[in-house]
């Protein structure tokens, strides 16, 4: 499986998104294109979220409880 950055799922999705709003409808496949780029980039912010999470705690854990 190919894998995507965030920039580029972004901008094949606002390019599909953009030929819908425009012709009021997608072929199947682009349909298809469309709803799995969505889903890997929801994954992909979904893990790059829980990686900032465990480097926070870690960070947490090593230096203590810091007050904002």
């Amino acid at each position: 499986m190919i894998k995507y950055s965030e920039i580029e799922l972004r901008e094949m999705i606002s390019n599909l998104r953009l030929v819908k709003d425009f012709e009021g409808k997608l072929a199947d496949e682009s349909e298809i294109d469309l709803t799995t780029y969505e889903l890997l980039l929801e994954n992909h912010l979904n893990n790059k979220y829980k990686e900032i999470d465990e480097w926070l705690n870690k960070l947490i854990n090593k230096n203590g409880i810091t007050k904002y």
